[in-house]
């Protein structure tokens, strides 16, 4: 991830927990729905790590959200 692009991916991690608390999910949860280890969910959420492509796809559809909107409630 280059730190450049540091304040995009915490306003991306904030918009996956926003989705994920509002489902009822726990980071665990959510991490067993995409088949990844609950700290990959926590990473992302905190932003030490960037994302890739297909986790985007992947978290979109585990949470049920489109794209769209986790990139519009992340401001981006």
């Amino acid at each position: 991830m280059k730190n450049e692009y540091y304040v995009e991916y915490r306003d991306l991690g904030l918009s996956v927990c926003y989705f994920r608390k509002a489902k009822g999910m726990s980071q665990e949860q959510l991490a067993e729905k995409m088949e990844v280890h609950y700290e990959t969910i926590s990473r992302i959420e905190n932003a030490n790590t960037g994302i890739s492509s297909d986790m985007l796809f992947a978290l979109s559809k585990a949470l049920n959200v489109s794209l769209g909107e986790l990139f519009t409630h992340a401001k981006l």
